[in-house]
């Protein structure tokens, strides 16, 4: 009952931000909404169990994204120009209704009820040896973390190259923008 309670909440709050994040008209505002969203988004994934997730999701959109996207309009000098609307307003604010509509409808015709039985011993579980225990799979924060750090170390260290490449290149990129500017 109150696991229920928390995401009626939850879900109020992350409905309320989203929407403040596009009718917002101060730019600044949106990027706090948007991160609050994201963090109220962080939270249902913990109300789900699914701890490794949520923290995924806080690392990377509410810390990286965020910052990111505030750092975007810092560098932005038209501001003001950026947030006065346009002639499409009307016709994207029609088609992004229609899109969640047919979404929800998709969504509450579905049978969530029904799986495949054959679903834990498919080719894609057993190649990361799924542990369950009656048909759910248990807490895998702990197989997660083995599974990043023992068989695709590989993987986890080209993606931290590529985070670092790409921040230098942004650097670079601001260092040659802040010398133009400078110049000027």
């Amino acid at each position: 009952m109150l696991v229920d309670v928390v995401f009626y909440i939850v879900a109020l709050l992350l409905l309320g931000s989203s929407f403040l994040v596009l009718f917002s008209s101060n730019i600044y505002r949106s990027a706090i909404f948007l991160a609050f969203s994201m963090l109220s988004f962080a939270s249902l994934y913990f109300l789900l169990s699914a701890e490794f997730i949520g923290v995924v999701q806080i690392l990377v959109y509410v810390g990286a994204v965020s910052v990111l996207i505030a750092l975007s309009v810092m560098l932005v000098r038209d501001i003001e120009k950026s947030t006065q609307g346009n002639r499409y307003r009307f016709i994207s604010n029609i088609l992004i209704s229609l899109t969640i509509i047919l979404i929800a409808l998709f969504f509450t015709n579905y049978d969530w009820n029904s799986y495949s039985e054959n679903i834990l011993n498919s080719s894609k579980c057993l190649l990361v040896e799924c542990k369950n225990e009656s048909g759910i799979l248990i807490s895998s924060t702990d197989w997660i973390g083995k599974l990043i750090t023992a068989d695709f170390i590989i993987a986890f260290q080209l993606t931290g190259l590529i985070l670092l490449a790409s921040l230098i290149g942004a650097l670079a990129l601001l260092r040659i923008r802040m010398g133009n500017n400078d110049s000027k």
